[in-house]
């Protein structure tokens, strides 16, 4: 997804947290072990505020170009500037005049220097990172003293406070600020997650008590919980002419691009060519977010008059139109209806409003023995074209015999017709006999209330499937999580 795509998406940090940090005046406490992104979060803090200037960062474990070097997005928002002494040794001069590196400071030194830019109003915000390293050349009565004359001062001045600290089993602090966030590390069912806990957010309601976030990019952002209706168009979309055409190359000599940079870079080069992809749905997933997930690929084949054979015991055949409208900036559904063959079932017989070629009188328990059939008639009227097939297989559990168990083995027998197979299930009967014959096997499942998408063979990274909507249209993107 294009950069000027990105406002279709929600914001980094949870709603909770958003609303709390646009408050006039309060005092946050972010903690958590080393390395779950404290200081990420309290820079995304200033891009969610959108404060640029007039801010106070006190760093007293990198130094200010370091944060510049390991956060290259902050060069972009805050800015460079001229200086009038530049660094000969350094490629950029940055505009360093808001960090302040602590490294060797004392404590008394530095303490004043807070309280003076409290005491003169000159930052609306700053960033303490860490109060470890001060609070612990105090002792207790000093740090407590210390810390209450902060806080007063910063409630006398309207500002904003953020403390970091390393230790999240430390309460010292946790009585007198207004916020407490704590970030960790957490493993669901072997795939190590991050996450956010927001402990006390005082004047704001916490719906939600803990966000899964990633760490990409060197940005923080968090993901809003799984809703299916996020994925459906809205009743009055408006086909958006100005929406970004999702132009990737179509294929290569050895394979066929999903839609998803990311994904092809994790796949080693995307979906291979006459290749079988199983994407496998878990529980509590609705089988039509399928639909916009893999709206990218069916509109690229479209676009480039490449046909689309589509199977679908559930899938609405109408819907799958509308939505591929967007991506094809069109307002009429007849090139749509001509680029896919949808095989029929007796479902989609009752929903298809227009005759297809392909019509046969059979039934639903013996649909997929004809798929060979479509698949050869398809590639012999389609010589010189690329060959998509997508198969929804979505039968009841009692209808499993043998005889059906080699119809649906008979998906195997199209591999030399078509470019490339994508069979849908949730049903672990499918996925077993087609697993040791697919060349990926995708899976979408829920974490923690959040929607994420992994290639179990061959085995790849997580991603968050992040959704936005640009006039009522869902648009998907794949957030690594790392």
């Amino acid at each position: 997804m294009r950069s000027k795509n990105k406002k279709y998406f929600s914001l980094d940090v949870p709603n909770e947290l958003k609303q709390f940090v646009q408050n006039n005046t309060y005092s946050l406490l972010i903690k958590g072990h080393a390395g779950t992104g404290k200081t990420t979060l309290s820079l995304t803090i200033l891009k969610t505020l959108r404060i640029r200037s007039n801010f106070f960062y006190i760093s007293t474990r990198l130094s200010p170009k370091q944060l510049f070097l390991y956060y290259p997005w902050l060069d972009k928002f805050i800015g460079q500037v001229r200086s009038s002494e530049p660094d000969k040794t350094s490629e950029y001069n940055y505009n360093l005049s808001s960090f302040e590196d602590a490294r060797l400071d004392e404590p008394e030194s530095l303490f004043e220097r807070i309280t003076n830019q409290l005491m003169d109003v000159k930052a609306p915000i700053i960033i303490i990172d860490s109060w470890d390293a001060i609070a612990s050349f105090m002792d207790k009565e000093a740090r407590i003293n210390n810390e209450r004359v902060l806080q007063t001062w910063r409630e006398r001045a309207g500002a904003k406070l953020i403390f970091i600290k390393e230790d999240p089993n430390d309460s010292s602090l946790d009585f007198l600020v207004d916020g407490i966030v704590k970030l960790d590390q957490k493993f669901y069912n072997n795939i190590k997650m991050r996450e956010i806990q927001l402990l006390k957010l005082r004047g704001v309601r916490i719906n939600k008590s803990s966000y899964l976030y990633t760490l990409n990019n060197g940005t923080f952002r968090s993901f809003n919980p799984y809703h299916s209706t996020d994925f459906m168009p809205d009743s009055f979309t408006t086909i958006n002419k100005k929406v970004e055409a999702a132009l990737n190359t179509v294929y290569d000599d050895q394979y066929i691009k999903s839609g998803y940079k990311e994904l092809d870079v994790a796949l080693g080069g995307g979906f291979p060519r006459k290749g079988i992809v199983i994407m496998e749905i878990e529980a509590y997933v609705n089988t039509k977010i399928t639909i916009p997930l893999l709206a990218r690929i069916m509109s690229n084949f479209l676009r480039a008059s490449n046909p689309i054979l589509f199977y679908s015991q559930i899938l609405d055949t109408n819907s799958i139109v509308n939505y591929l409208k967007s991506y094809l900036c069109t307002d009429t559904d007849t090139d749509i209806r001509n680029g896919i063959i949808f095989l029929p079932t007796n479902k989609v017989k009752n929903n298809l409003d227009h005759t297809t070629p392909y019509e046969y009188n059979g039934t639903t328990n013996t649909d997929l023995r004809y798929m060979y059939e479509f698949a050869v008639r398809a590639r012999r009227e389609n010589p010189n074209k690329l060959l998509l097939h997508i198969a929804e297989l979505a039968l009841p559990r009692k209808t499993y015999d043998q005889e059906e168990i080699s119809a649906i083995q008979s998906i195997l027998s199209i591999k030399e017709d078509i470019d490339l197979s994508i069979i849908i299930s949730r049903h672990s009967q499918i996925i077993q006999e087609l697993a040791d014959f697919c060349d990926i096997h995708l899976r979408l499942t829920m974490i923690d209330g959040t929607l994420f998408l992994q290639s179990i063979n061959p085995w790849t990274n997580i991603f968050a499937v992040v959704t936005g909507k640009s006039l009522g249209c869902p648009k998907i993107r794949l957030e690594p999580i790392v």
